[in-house]
């Protein structure tokens, strides 16, 4: 049965009614789900997180927390407070930085701190920070950041040996470490680790669950050079 034009212009202009439809519900939605949150920012043209200030001789980038909570406030004077070192500085040996993500609800933070010593080793140190926009943009701890993906310590700790080992066999593999250096008495004595959650400071990114966790990478066999940011943060599955 042959369709005749008056009747194939007719279903396109209603297909084409239906998608625009969509199209402005979809947007009204978006609209909607994002000005549900607006009402928690001080800022209102700024992202939840921004760069508040940069300090280019220090290479530090200083993150402002746009939420308009009480914690929120005296992060953010925690923050201006640590920032005096970095704007005085006129070296890069010691930064300041930060990453963020903003994932629906879920607003995450990680301050990483990197130092160079008088011995030229580098290192890095983080804190987090989980704020759930749904909660009135509280801040979450712990518990409440391994609920949200039913793990427990235990979990996390034995995904964090599970990467160490990982990271041993490759050393060993490339003859960065000796192969006698056993991995309980010699790769974590080196790694400074009696505890894998110990010093860990949780990160959600793009529903991820995340962990920075700093640790030694210097020792008598010079095996740092195998090592970089991105060996502190562990995707925990």
């Amino acid at each position: 049965m042959k369709i005749g034009p008056v009747e194939v212009s007719k279903k396109l202009f209603v297909a084409m009614i239906v998608v625009l439809v969509l199209t402005i519900v979809a947007t009204i939605i978006k609209s909607m789900y994002v000005n549900r949150y607006q009402k928690y920012k001080v800022n209102q043209k700024e992202d939840f997180i921004y760069t508040k200030v940069e300090y280019k001789k220090s290479n530090s980038a200083i993150p402002y927390v746009n939420l308009n909570t009480s914690f929120a406030k005296n992060l953010n004077k925690q923050i201006s407070a640590l920032a005096d070192t970095y704007r005085s500085s006129d070296t890069s040996n010691n930064s300041m930085s930060y990453r963020y993500n903003i994932n629906a609800n879920i607003v995450s933070l990680v301050i990483i701190f990197k130092s160079v010593n008088d011995n030229d080793e580098l290192t890095f140190d983080f804190v987090t920070y989980v704020f759930d926009l749904d909660k009135g943009a509280k801040v979450l701890d712990d518990e409440e950041i391994l609920a949200r993906y039913n793990l427990t310590e235990e979990d996390v700790s034995d995904e964090i040996e599970k990467q160490m080992k990982q990271k041993y066999k490759y050393e060993i593999k490339e003859e960065i470490l000796p192969e006698g250096c056993d991995f309980s008495i010699c790769f974590l004595r080196l790694r400074g680790i009696d505890n894998y959650t110990d010093n860990v400071n949780y990160f959600i990114e793009n529903e991820e669950l995340v962990v920075y966790k700093s640790y030694d990478v210097y020792s008598e066999y010079d095996e740092e050079n195998v090592y970089s940011r991105d060996d502190f943060k562990f995707y925990i599955n």
